[in-house]
């Protein structure tokens, strides 16, 4: 039974710390989130201790719990303190910790940082900690109102340096990137682990995905701050949105192949990779030949192997071609520190254009959504369906339907857009197996007497033109 109360208890204070924080004057989460020492004289020397309340009566964090036993009055605004009742409560800080919402442990570390470290002091590290806690109880809104109703606002300055510096939207994007980092961590051991491992870790992978969300809607927040300019902070911010993005849109897919089991249990209709790789390599030749059907030779082959490519080769080509300069950036490689060695090796070495086909799910997750820009998404979905459209077709449908079906649920494609990878799969593929069937008729038709298929297909442009 005590246990039961003591859970409860919990329970209780979570909730009215969370009221607490979702209720509070923005302004005031600094003042909240800044440490106080204890004003009081104690032996002709200021007591000093760590404030972990205010004072009922005025709401100053001046005194300690011993000394505001003994102190009439408060040592900042000389309003006195009464000697019945409730004389204290709790700071917003001290609130959440007393109900688990901040670890103590980590509290501990950062009174010892605040000694050694200099570059972030512990009043920042406590205003990280308050939106740590908005970010895991789904108040990401509380800190998008911190940048603009605070950083924003010309009229919110302070005297004080500390809170003065809590109050520039800096403090805010450093919040960003080092919760994108930790998150990337954390992430990171949960991708070196089995598929079964990986799938009892699922629910932290949603967790992790939900808060890339609200860290990403924090940046566009900041973003807007800056925008019309030409700041250096505008680059930065736009690089770092760009890395979070990028991350949670393969986090999503990784899910996918993990609830899938990275399609492990599900046949492929190639013996091996070798010979995909070799049926690929019949697919150039064939475009080639049709390309110059009246001068192809050996010899010529390789010359006009760029000239003459697959329409797969011509998206890929376009992912890469968006890299640019982004992976001199920290934040790309910290992304880029979430593919499996294996598929960033042969990345390196190939380019995104070379590594079709995929070695596995795995990869053809890593290549297609830790490169090119986020807002290409849905031309990385388009590979990854043709991708799963190679590795299937021909195969009995209830063999792997289901496999395109889910896709196409979970990410919202939808049937018309299915219909074109399929095309351009087909397109490529110079088997004539591949054009036979009552099946594929059946696809043609309805795609090709669709209003709504995209003008690419029938232009035999490719993916990305």
């Amino acid at each position: 039974m005590s246990m039961f109360s003591d859970e409860r208890s919990v329970v209780i204070f979570s909730q009215e710390a969370l009221e607490h924080l979702a209720s509070i004057d923005l302004i005031d989460l600094c003042n909240e989130a800044k440490v106080e020492c204890c004003r009081a004289t104690r032996d002709l020397r200021s007591c000093g201790r760590c404030v972990q309340h205010v004072l009922s009566s005025c709401g100053h964090a001046s005194l300690c719990a011993e000394c505001s036993q003994r102190c009439d009055v408060c040592p900042i605004c000389r309003v006195p303190i009464p000697k019945n009742g409730n004389r204290l409560q709790l700071r917003l800080y001290y609130e959440c910790i007393e109900a688990g919402l901040i670890s103590k442990r980590y509290d501990d570390r950062i009174q010892e940082k605040e000694e050694g470290e200099k570059e972030i002091t512990a009043d920042v590290l406590r205003l990280y900690s308050l939106f740590d806690v908005a970010l895991e109880n789904n108040l990401v809104s509380l800190i998008c109102h911190y940048v603009t109703d605070v950083c924003m606002d010309e009229s919110a300055v302070s005297s004080n340096s500390v809170i003065a510096f809590l109050l520039d939207e800096v403090v805010v994007k450093d919040w960003c990137k080092r919760t994108f980092g930790n998150i990337v961590t954390e992430v990171q051991g949960i991708y070196g682990l089995e598929v079964e491992e990986m799938n009892s870790k699922l629910s932290s992978l949603l967790k992790f995905s939900v808060q890339l969300a609200g860290v990403s809607n924090v940046l566009e927040v900041l973003e807007s701050s800056f925008k019309g300019t030409l700041s250096a902070q505008l680059n930065d911010l736009h690089h770092l949105q760009e890395s979070v993005l990028k991350t949670k849109q393969h986090m999503d897919i990784m899910m996918w192949c993990v609830r899938h089991q990275f399609l492990e249990n599900v046949r492929s209709r190639y013996s091996n990779l070798k010979s995909w790789h070799s049926t690929v390599h019949e697919r150039k030749v064939a475009v080639i030949k049709r390309s110059w059907p009246n001068s192809f030779n050996k010899s010529s082959e390789s010359s006009r192997h760029e000239e003459s490519t697959l329409f797969i080769e011509d998206a890929l080509s376009n992912l890469e071609m968006e890299q640019g300069y982004a992976m001199e950036m920290k934040e790309e490689a910290c992304v880029a520190s979430l593919h499996k060695d294996a598929s960033f090796f042969r990345f390196n070495i190939a380019g995104v254009a070379r590594c079709y086909p995929f070695e596995n799910l795995r990869a053809a997750a890593d290549v297609l959504f830790l490169h090119g820009r986020s807002d290409m998404v849905v031309a990385k979905q388009a590979i990854f369906l043709y991708y799963l459209f190679d590795r299937h077709w021909t195969l009995p449908d209830e063999n792997w339907r289901f496999i395109i079906d889910d896709f196409a649920a979970i990410f919202g494609i939808t049937r018309h857009s299915l219909l074109e990878s399929f095309t351009f799969y087909l397109l490529d593929d110079n088997n004539d197996e591949a054009l036979q069937g009552h099946a594929t008729s059946d696809v043609f038709l309805l795609l090709f007497s669709s209003s709504h298929v995209h003008p690419n297909v029938s232009s035999g442009k490719s993916l990305e033109d």
